[in-house]
């Protein structure tokens, strides 16, 4: 019996991914916004996106992974995320003139924080 219970503790602490992002920088807008909700996380494939050409495209995703305890909480999150991501429109940062998506608060070029006369 108590092998069983091993096995079911083992299995909530494996790493599952829940978002393959589009690069880098999405993945890391995620991994911070599960790690302020307080779940531990990871991302996969970060290093290979400098190997992209060199190797096939496929093999170079860069993918999100947490705990299989608490994937059902990161999938609400992200749930959020992505209703928020498609809900508000992008930006332009009034200092650099630089396009930024919807969920920067600051302009990744040059730190600018973003304001609502910049949409």
């Amino acid at each position: 019996m108590q092998n069983i219970n091993t096995h079911n503790t083992h299995q909530a602490f494996q790493w599952v991914t829940i978002y393959k992002a589009d690069n880098t920088l999405e993945a890391n807008i995620i991994k911070g916004l599960l790690l302020s909700a307080g779940i531990e996380c990871q991302i996969q494939g970060e290093m290979l996106q400098g190997a992209l050409g060199e190797i096939p495209f496929e093999q170079t995703q860069v993918s999100v992974q947490v705990y299989s305890i608490k994937e059902r909480h990161a999938r609400e999150i992200l749930v959020n995320y992505q209703q928020v991501k498609q809900s508000a429109p992008d930006w332009v940062c009034p200092n650099c003139n630089e396009h930024n998506g919807s969920t920067f608060d600051f302009c990744w070029s040059c730190e600018t924080l973003r304001n609502d006369k910049s949409e």
